[in-house]
């Protein structure tokens, strides 16, 4: 969260005040009620958006850790399916060698 997103946050909360302030001041009936829901209602839409805000920072942390995780497991994985493959191949090429020993003979 920065700075510039309470600042902004603050800025509607004050705008919605005063609008309503100078709304009902046009016809005389200015009520302290309805100043105070009206800054209560932006205040909780401001904290509503800083709160998804920094859930979705939270998410975006979330999958670059999964992914680093799954980076450093398919590496791992990597290595040994090399090692299994590397020995089922040299069984192979024994097995391969005698056959054409056998058959040179």
């Amino acid at each position: 969260m920065e700075s510039r997103d309470v600042g902004l946050a603050i800025l509607m909360v004050f705008s919605a005040v005063m609008l309503t302030y100078k709304w009902l001041s046009l016809y005389d009936n200015v009520d302290a009620a309805v100043i105070f829901f009206a800054f209560l209602l932006t205040f909780s839409l401001g904290a509503l958006l800083i709160s998804i805000e920094l859930r979705m920072q939270r998410i975006m942390e979330e999958f670059e850790n999964t992914k680093r995780v799954i980076a450093a497991n398919s590496y791992d994985l990597e290595e040994r399916l090399e090692g299994k493959i590397a020995a089922y191949v040299e069984g192979l090429d024994e097995r391969l060698d005698r056959m054409e020993k056998r058959m040179y003979r």
